[in-house]
């Protein structure tokens, strides 16, 4: 039997471009339970178009590699590259965005075209994920930060990046803080005094801004369902977007994975 020969780029928790002859749902499953590194976290990875080819990558060399076993099975995973992946991937050879839980169930979610919404608060807490992992708090919009984080020279930035933003009612949690010195940290790790004071600067001023929350990553300490608005690739003008299902499309039409989307 033949199998299909995919390209995955792995984008949390490590950086890596992988061909396999697994099913995105069968690699999502191997790479989190059935694999001999087995890794305990979410897992998020990237369907990258077959036919896509750069000088950086051997995927050439790689994809011959990747045959089936003398006993017939599918090889799992050939890894191709673990260094500045990302900014050697054009952003148009992406495709779909796969999010894995802990116990190996995927979800699969499809570029949109990105349209901003409104929003009660203007701040956004945004975590980024691949190949930095700053946790910064922003007054640009998704789009805007991106260009700017991926602009040249930036000293904080990248030519590539992908990101999230955490669910965070800013508005509610200044107010409720402003009352209340003992108040829980509403973000793993970021003492709320830090947290407001950043806020408040960002409020303060009538120029988007960007500043800083944390220096490591904390979606690990995170569900899927503080997920808001969804995933971004960026890439100066360029932008791919993964909008997050609501809680009642998950619910309804991807259980499995919602139930254990908070583990």
């Amino acid at each position: 039997m033949s199998f299909q020969k995919h390209l995955y780029a792995i984008m949390y928790p490590n950086f890596a471009l992988v061909a396999s002859q697994l099913e995105p749902a069968d690699f999502g499953r191997y790479y989190s339970v059935g694999s001999a590194r087995y890794y305990s976290g979410k897992m998020l990875f990237i369907e990258v178009d077959c036919s896509f080819r750069s000088e950086h990558l051997p995927i050439d060399e790689y994809l011959e590699l990747t045959k089936e076993h003398p006993d017939g099975s599918p090889k799992m995973t050939k890894f191709i590259s673990s260094y500045r992946v990302l900014e050697h991937l054009s952003v148009s050879s992406l495709g779909s965005l796969f999010a894995a839980t802990v116990n190996g169930d995927v979800l699969r979610i499809d570029p949109k075209e990105y349209v901003p919404s409104p929003s009660n608060s203007r701040i956004h807490i945004i975590q980024e994920l691949n190949p930095i992992q700053l946790l910064v708090a922003s007054s640009y919009d998704h789009a805007a930060l991106g260009k700017y984080l991926t602009t040249p020279n930036n000293p904080r930035g990248c030519p590539k990046l992908f990101f999230t933003e955490i669910d965070l009612d800013v508005d509610k949690f200044l107010s409720d803080w402003s009352q209340n010195p003992f108040l829980a940290a509403p973000i793993p790790g970021v003492h709320p005094q830090k947290l407001a004071t950043v806020l408040d600067a960002l409020k303060a001023d009538a120029q988007p801004r960007t500043k800083s929350i944390g220096i490591q990553s904390i979606f690990d300490r995170i569900s899927y369902s503080r997920i808001s608005t969804g995933f971004f690739v960026v890439a100066q003008d360029e932008l791919k977007y993964y909008p997050m299902p609501g809680q009642e499309v998950l619910q309804r039409d991807h259980y499995s994975w919602w139930k254990h989307s908070d583990m």
